[in-house]
């Protein structure tokens, strides 16, 4: 199977939606609205209304298009990694490791303001892989600066990826305040133009509410057999590729070497940002499987003991059709309002009425 995707054929494309579409059957089968960490996602909200109204309030149709996002996402991660040569060669692994990694976790497949974050992640650390040109620089600092804002008004503990932008400054170029200044430009821009199309509207304390951020870790597990299995398989994942990726450093461009020092950097900011969070289940980590799927792919290419690629391709596969199938969908909690009793859980859809959209809260 790894073999069909070792090789940079358009015609590997088909076959990843394919085995997307193979691994995340038990989402399909159990389709699910969007869902909202509360009232806090403004942008979201709004965002989510809009996308459920054009497809027909169909749980079905929106998992669907979620399906579709992350396959999106993991061609975009894969056209990153071919582009600035983080791999030994150009291949089609990049892609197949994100759609592996988020199958693991039901809570990573359904709509989401963190799984359309992810564009913005991805775009973001695409912007920041290309400091390094001499060319238009101040004008990909003001991108990067942008991308962070508008991913924090969908996700706000996004907003620490400010310290990713001065990490990537600093390790991949040569201090110019001028261009740091860019930077704080960036980010100021979009939240200056949804300030003033919040006060013009008379929602200016909307701009307060979107402003949530707390230190939050899961609670009480829900199916700690799946939870624990997924969890530590991944974690050995991770450390086998950072192992892998320690080993082809010694071969790499001092260039690539930087490249690589700024993912490592993605990950620690987006475990922290995972962190600082109001809402419930496993969302708020979705940020954080972009550079674990970078570090991760180092792993297939291990080109003397093709064996060892090959077990834990296929351990992989069998750990997400047991977290994927098994003991069946979990139900999943709403956070319930004040002084009131959690309202009853149904199979497909719960009620929040935000301009009549039916928009699950977590």
């Amino acid at each position: 199977m790894l073999n069909l995707f070792r090789s940079y054929n358009p015609y590997s494309v088909i076959v990843l939606f394919l085995v997307a579409i193979f691994l995340k059957l038990a989402i399909l089968i159990h389709p699910e609205m969007a869902f909202a960490a509360g009232h806090s996602q403004v942008v979201w909200l709004k965002l989510a209304g809009f996308l459920e109204s054009f497809l027909g309030g169909s749980a079905f149709l929106i998992t669907f298009f979620a399906l579709v996002n992350l396959f999106g996402q993991a061609i975009f991660l894969n056209r990153i990694a071919n582009r600035h040569h983080l791999y030994p060669k150009a291949t089609y692994l990049p892609a197949l490791t994100y759609i592996l990694v988020t199958s693991l976790f039901k809570d990573w497949n359904y709509l989401s303001a963190e799984l359309i974050a992810n564009w913005l992640v991805l775009a973001m650390l695409s912007a920041m892989l290309q400091l390094y040109s001499p060319t238009d620089v101040r004008k990909q600092i003001f991108n990067i600066g942008c991308f962070i804002s508008l991913t924090a008004m969908l996700v706000f503990p996004n907003i620490l990826f400010v310290l990713l932008l001065l990490v990537a400054l600093g390790v991949l170029r040569p201090f110019k305040a001028s261009e740091w200044m860019v930077g704080l430009l960036g980010i100021i821009t979009p939240f200056y133009f949804l300030t003033g199309i919040l006060y013009l509207t008379d929602n200016l304390g909307l701009l307060r509410q979107m402003i949530v951020i707390g230190f939050k870790l899961p609670g009480r597990l829900q199916h700690p057999e799946i939870v624990g299995t997924a969890a530590g398989f991944l974690l050995l994942l991770l450390l086998v590729g950072t192992w892998y990726l320690n080993h082809f450093m010694s071969r790499m461009l001092f260039q690539n070497k930087k490249w690589w020092w700024v993912v490592v950097a993605s990950f620690l900011i987006s475990l922290l940002a995972g962190a600082f969070t109001v809402a419930r289940g496993y969302h708020q980590w979705m940020a954080m499987l972009v550079p674990v799927s970078f570090i991760v792919a180092n792993l297939w290419f291990e080109e003397r003991k093709k064996w060892i690629t090959t077990i834990f391709f296929y351990l992989f596969a069998a750990v997400v059709i047991f977290a994927q199938w098994y003991p069946g969908m979990p139900e999943r909690a709403s956070a319930p309002a004040s002084g009131k009793k959690p309202a009853p859980i149904t199979p497909h859809k719960t009620s929040l009425i935000i301009n009549c959209n039916r928009i699950h809260t977590i």
